[in-house]
């Protein structure tokens, strides 16, 4: 009774997380609904919508599998899935989105995480020894950094970057665990462009 009624609590704070965006639209992909962070009057662009598609189509197999060995193979496959629906491209342009996360490290440089829909989320690492090799932090005194400087959590978004290319997953995704990358997924990520709507 405890764990259904953790969930129900979680779910319906993930929910309301994501809808923070005034309005919200709801896409059917794969086997689910996806909720996002999109305005009425903004029709999301193929390439998300795709994207959504996927990642909410794999998040039902994954919970569905019946062992270990299943759910190894789903996130296999949805590697394949995620890199068919980009082409040769991991970049994306005009996403909506909803900014989730605005901090900085030590050294001023911001970390950004942008929510696509529940429990989707598109961001930099947040600390300098992870974002050796990537470097997807915001260094201050650019104009991204500027711009970011009149948002605030919760404003609704328009981003354009590219995600960092993986092995594993297609896109780097940054959870410890197999369950966290395939049921709420973290995608590292580039961001050239981030616009309040």
């Amino acid at each position: 009774m405890l764990v259904v009624i953790g969930g129900i609590a979680r779910t319906n704070e993930n929910a309301g997380r994501a809808g923070a965006a005034k309005g919200t639209t709801d896409v059917t992909a794969g086997s689910g609904a996806v909720a996002t962070a999109a305005t009425p009057e903004q029709a999301l662009p193929k390439t998300q919508l795709a994207f959504l598609d996927v990642v909410a189509d794999y998040q039902a197999r994954f919970r569905s599998a019946s062992s270990e060995l299943q759910q190894s193979a789903s996130r296999d496959e949805r590697r394949t899935a995620l890199l068919n629906a980009f082409g040769s491209r991991l970049t994306v342009d005009g996403w909506l989105g909803t900014l989730h996360k605005l901090e900085t490290n030590t050294e001023g440089k911001a970390i950004v995480t942008i929510r696509l829909a529940p429990n989707v989320d598109l961001k930099t690492w947040n600390n300098a020894l992870s974002d050796v090799m990537h470097e997807t932090m915001i260094e201050k005194g650019t104009p991204l950094y500027t711009a970011l400087m009149e948002m605030a959590v919760d404003d609704p978004v328009m981003v354009s970057g590219s995600f960092v290319h993986s092995d594993q997953d297609g896109a780097w995704e940054t959870s410890m665990t197999i369950d966290g990358s395939m049921t709420a997924p973290e995608f590292l990520f580039h961001f050239s462009t981030i616009s309040k709507q």
